[in-house]
């Protein structure tokens, strides 16, 4: 999975997906990525439970990840 930081807003769409779509309830805690901030930064840490089924990327309001080649 990519993260094109530029792109992020902080929103945590992608983290609430995952863990509905992982874990069956949306959970911020239990989603496969983290997005973080510092400051206006954002970044991106996916766990290596992450299998990239890109649901993620596909329900990011401002595509700020993306599915790798």
């Amino acid at each position: 999975m990519l993260f094109l930081a530029n792109a992020c807003t902080g929103c945590r769409v992608c983290q609430l997906i995952c863990s509905l779509t992982h874990e069956g309830q949306c959970n911020l805690s239990l989603s496969r990525v983290a997005i973080k901030q510092e400051g206006l930064d954002f970044s991106a840490e996916f766990t290596p439970e992450c299998d990239e089924c890109a649901r993620c990327a596909r329900y990011c309001p401002y595509r700020a990840i993306v599915k790798g080649e």
